[in-house]
């Protein structure tokens, strides 16, 4: 968190024990009331108590450890709780649901308040329009502990307005918006999600991979609905992907249900909308193309853990993350950068396009890595399947013998966090770059780990994205 910054000083703060004072007057209500000042641009700053603050030339008068007076510029000054700042909330995925959750009282407050755009909203306000807010953050701790920038640079504020534009007006033909995060409702749109996925798993040809993540199917951070709180409209929806996401669908153009997936909008940039698997954009999606591989960045097979696969898209990266088992892949490149797929994912896209398992029908990857840690011969396996394929490595290195791979397989400094991952990398590049393996297949699979790292496959549902 930072210093007070000129553009603080001339708008309100949104929480702590002043909100809806500005900053100018925050400064001498602190002094009024003898609580501490921070010198510095953390919170382990200097604590001093303020005497006096002079407006014109930004100035704040203070008594030091020594009793002594002192001045400070404004812009040396911490923005703490009382200025709005300095929540404290952990970062990550605690600042995640609490943005997520105040998003919900701001739209609420546009929806069902204002009933239109608006350029700002106090607390008493957003706890004005708190019974369309369904969260499981309360708005206190959400203006109390969330990160400051998000209000000082109108993320909220472009959201709902941009949310209002596009869907308020039909929405509210049907009566109060509420929206949803973490509540019991949000709950029950999922559970629906997770029983249409259990019939599909059990059927004779999946159509969706075993760990077909809630977010894949629909990444809604939070939800809009014109339903009752202890209703399930997609209960009774259940017995496929294609009735699941039609009901979905038909919901968001009556303007009953929508997901929305929150990113956050730069500062002085204005918000947009863009709609996710509407039948148009499902016959018009991105097709992605396969151009080579390598094993790892450089093609040195022993410098690193995985491999890599050039697509028309970027790159995808494969190796384990976080753990010597989590084998996984993570686009590197184009509109789904940072994109996830998991290994049993990858796995059943493969056997879904090439027919071939990578886990070699041992259904998890732990399975798999425990057989092959139990198999005396991998290692001389794991050197043939280096060879078959080294030459189409782009770029390509001389082939080691058969010594010398097993010496710095057995040796590498990264142990097995190494072999259990080039070992999966090998596997995976056999199933996609066997010999006959056609080129159409290739960019199929391509296509597929796209779309799935997008929540775009065939078997995720409509929602919008404001960013």
């Amino acid at each position: 968190m930072a210093t007070l910054s000129s553009t603080a000083m001339r708008k309100k703060s949104s929480s702590g024990d002043y909100a809806g004072n500005t900053r100018l007057d925050i400064f001498d209500l602190k002094i009024k009331d003898k609580k501490p000042f921070v010198i510095g641009s953390s919170a382990s700053g200097t604590k001093v108590v303020g005497l006096s603050y002079d407006r014109r030339t930004e100035t704040l008068t203070y008594t030091n450890k020594q009793d002594k007076t002192a001045e400070a510029r404004r812009s040396q000054i911490f923005k703490d709780k009382d200025f709005g700042g300095g929540g404290g909330s952990g970062g990550g995925a605690a600042d995640t649901a609490l943005t997520e959750c105040l998003q919900c009282y701001y739209c609420a407050y546009v929806f069902n308040v204002k009933k239109g755009k608006c350029e700002s909203a106090s607390p008493a306000q957003l706890k004005e329009s708190s019974r369309f807010a369904h969260t499981d953050k309360s708005l206190e701790d959400c203006l109390n502990k969330g990160p400051a920038d998000w209000v000082e640079t109108d993320v909220y504020i472009k959201t709902a307005n941009k949310l209002w534009e596009k869907y308020g007006r039909q929405m509210t033909k049907n009566g109060g918006v509420h929206f949803h995060r973490g509540s019991r409702f949000m709950s029950g749109l999922y559970d629906a999600k997770a029983a249409c996925h259990k019939i599909d798993k059990n059927s004779a040809v999946p159509q969706a991979p075993g760990s077909f993540s809630h977010d894949k199917w629909n990444p809604g951070d939070i939800w809009a609905t014109t339903f009752g709180n202890l209703e399930t409209p997609l209960a009774k929806s259940t017995s496929s992907w294609g009735e699941l996401n039609a009901e979905v669908l038909k919901l968001a153009n009556d303007g009953k249900l929508l997901g929305i997936s929150l990113k956050k909008i730069g500062k002085g940039g204005g918000a947009t909308a863009k709609e996710f698997n509407t039948p148009k954009a499902l016959l018009n999606r991105s097709e992605y193309s396969y151009k080579n591989f390598k094993y790892g960045k450089t093609g040195d097979f022993f410098a690193s853990q995985d491999i890599y696969l050039d697509t028309s898209e970027g790159e995808i990266q494969f190796r384990t993350f976080g753990g010597d088992t989590s084998w996984q892949g993570e686009i590197k490149g184009g509109a789904a950068a940072g994109g996830k797929i998991g290994g049993g994912n990858v796995d059943f896209y493969c056997k879904q396009v090439f027919g071939n398992d990578i886990f070699n029908r041992k259904g998890s990857e732990k399975a798999l890595l425990a057989s092959i840690k139990s198999d005396v011969k991998w290692p001389s396996k794991a050197y043939e399947l280096y060879k078959k394929h080294n030459s189409k490595s782009k770029p390509s290195k001389d082939l080691v013998s058969e010594n010398t791979f097993l010496q710095q397989w057995e040796s590498h400094s990264q142990g097995d966090n190494f072999r259990n991952s080039k070992s999966i990398c090998l596997l995976f590049i056999d199933a996609f770059a066997d010999t006959g393996t056609s080129i159409s297949k290739q960019n199929d699979l391509i296509t597929k780990l796209f779309r799935y790292a997008s929540s775009d496959v065939d078997q995720s549902s409509y929602y919008v994205k404001i960013s």
